[in-house]
């Protein structure tokens, strides 16, 4: 066995790849079984479940990927691994690491080396010597190097000389030094945690066979971390792709919308390859809408281990098309989020077809057995590329965006255009629906779930341009005030119309808009208010303006907002010393005190 070992550690390195990611497993370990879809659920739900099972030799080993990956993470916050990682396979392994060892397309050193030192840790010190290098071989051996290199120097030792090991230490200066057993070496590592931890990984190396620890410092002297980082990425991105993270160019092609009426009449589609696939197994808890959950509950026992599957690789896909982390726990929550409300919205679209005298969810039942996940998916996303089309166009069209897409319009517009413009449109969340929601992208939006989210989106796309139009057409603005504000992150839209509206009523005004004086703001609370409201004449020249361009369906929209908002600021005024508006109090309304580096500019004063 020892001989065996050289001759395969000779390559490490260089390192022949024709022994990557082989699931090794000793002749004494059982081979995994098919886990029972309770036992999966219990485990995922809570993974300290595992150290009551007397079967953990035999149930670990067959955990999915992804359920093992959970409840690696959760296990190692209980400071529990030791119920689990004795057990598992060096293709889970492997796949923990490609999860949560990489930073995108970089390996995240310091949690890497966490992860080597717990596998290292929970190896079977009494099992067969070379248990643990036989381990390394069959995971990724470069990702050890790599790994444990960063930070590290392997200084050798030589014979005969009885003052060599105080001269290495002096010259590795604040480093952490550790004599090898094998006395070849003297390795130096940061004199911290991290350092610590990976000594004990060397060191445990050494303990499962000495010669096999010679062979991990010596490839650590020798180590070209890019050329090693660049292969490791290589075989990390075909480990993914098994698991449905494909490439990017590859997954696009999920985002191609498809006519429902197309889907309906679409032939049954063969999932053998999905029956028995192998690392796929997956429990999905349909969280989206009824309609998801009703139908899925009408799916043949036979035809959920398939679905699930599927639905593993149609959640993968969509977060490799949208260049999510892979590893990123949140980005993978979204994305199967984003995964359900779009499955949700394309059986709504498909419910349509169904057949006259027939019930709609047995029928949208049938119509994904026979033809699958992805393409209930694509009708769905039709509906979101509509909407994401009409937000990008708005942004490309007008002087919507300085900061970011959409940047200059008013809440909720503004956000919304922003959150719908994305790759897989989606929805800002008001504040009643964001405290009770479990479904936000962690950014403030939710998934699209139902047409009616749909004609939601289009709506507020709609007002939007609505108030583009009001804004340069309507009150004739001139967009070149935009890049005349002192501070341009902060105004929108909104602060332009209203200062438009205040100098449509203001008396000598020659221009549509101007940065309003002390003096302006005074008139304006004083003829611009009544007790309750805002005198008739500014709501019916507001109505009247829409009425001409065409927008009235959205008048009482933009009124909530832009007059709404006139009628606050013009409340709120509070004088100065000299019994003037203070202007440095004032917002949503556009003031020489907005503007004073320009009109200081105009007036040949310094700019200081």
């Amino acid at each position: 066995m020892g001989d065996a070992r050289m001759t395969r550690w000779h390559g490490w390195p260089p390192y022949d790849s024709t022994s990557r990611c082989v699931t090794a497993r000793t002749p004494e370990q059982p081979s995994p079984r098919v886990l029972d879809p309770d036992d999966l659920r219990a485990i995922d739900d809570d993974p300290l479940a595992l150290d009551t099972r007397d079967d953990r030799p035999v149930l670990i080993p067959a955990l999915p990927v992804p359920v093992f990956v959970r409840a690696a993470r959760r296990l190692r916050d209980e400071k529990r691994l030791d119920v689990l990682l004795p057990y598992a396979t060096a293709e889970q392994l492997s796949s923990l690491l490609d999860l949560d060892g990489w930073v995108r397309d970089r390996i995240d050193i310091r949690r890497a080396r966490l992860w080597l030192h717990a596998i290292a840790e929970h190896s079977p010190a009494d099992g067969p010597r070379g248990t643990l290098a036989d381990l390394v071989y069959a995971m990724d051996p470069e990702l050890w190097t790599v790994a444990l290199a960063a930070g590290t120097v392997v200084a050798d030792l030589p014979e005969g000389q009885d003052d060599a090991i105080d001269r290495i230490t002096a010259e590795l200066g604040s480093l952490r030094t550790w004599e090898t057993p094998d006395g070849f070496f003297v390795v130096g590592v940061p004199d911290d945690e991290l350092g610590l931890r990976t000594l004990q990984t060397i060191h445990r190396v050494y303990e499962d066979d000495l010669a096999e620890g010679r062979k991990l410092c010596l490839s650590i002297q020798s180590l070209l971390p890019a050329e090693a980082e660049e292969e490791l990425l290589r075989f990390r991105n075909g480990r993914l792709a098994d698991l449905g993270f494909v490439e990017w160019e590859e997954a696009m092609k999920l985002l191609r919308p498809l006519d429902h009426r197309v889907a309906a009449e679409h032939e049954a589609l063969d999932f053998s390859h999905l029956r028995h696939a192998q690392g796929l197994e997956h429990t999905v808890r349909w969280s989206g809408p009824e309609l998801l959950r009703q139908v899925m509950g009408r799916l043949a026992f036979d035809e959920h281990g398939v679905r699930s599957r599927e639905f593993l690789l149609l959640v993968n896909e969509v977060t490799s098309a949208q260049r999510f982390d892979p590893g990123d726990e949140v980005l993978q929550q979204r994305a199967i989020d984003q995964t359900q409300g779009t499955l949700a919205l394309g059986l709504e679209l498909l419910g349509r077809t169904t057949p006259s005298g027939m019930e709609v969810q047995a029928y949208l039942a049938q119509r994904v057995a026979a033809i699958g996940l992805r393409l209930t998916f694509r009708v769905g996303y039709g509906a979101l590329d509509k909407v994401r089309a009409a937000a990008r166009l708005l942004v490309r069209g007008g002087p919507v965006s300085l900061a970011g897409p959409g940047s200059l319009l008013d809440r909720p517009w503004g956000p919304a255009v922003a959150a719908l413009g994305g790759l897989m449109p989606e929805l800002p969340l008001d504040r009643p629906e964001a405290a009770r929601s479990h479904g936000g992208g962690g950014k403030g939006t939710r998934p699209l779930r139902s047409l009616e989210d749909v004609a939601r989106a289009t709506l507020l796309v709609a007002q939007a341009s609505a108030l583009v139009q009001l804004c340069f057409g309507g009150y004739g603005v001139d967009p070149a005030w935009l890049g005349r504000v002192d501070d341009a992150g902060r105004v929108t839209l909104g602060d332009l119309v209203r200062t438009a509206i205040v100098h449509a009523h203001l008396p000598g005004s020659t221009s549509a808009l101007a940065p309003l004086t002390p003096d302006d703001l005074a008139w304006a609370r004083a003829n611009l208010l009544t007790p309750d409201d805002l005198v008739d004449a500014v709501r019916r020249d507001f109505a009247e303006r829409c009425a001409d361009l065409g927008i009235g369906e959205h008048q009482q929209a933009l009124a909530e907002n832009l007059l709404l908002r006139l009628r606050m600021e013009l409340l709120a005024l509070e004088d100065d010393a000299e019994g003037k508006p203070d202007l440095r109090r004032v917002g949503g309304i556009l003031t020489i005190q907005h503007v004073s580096l320009w009109l200081g500019m105009r007036h040949g004063e310094p700019r200081n």
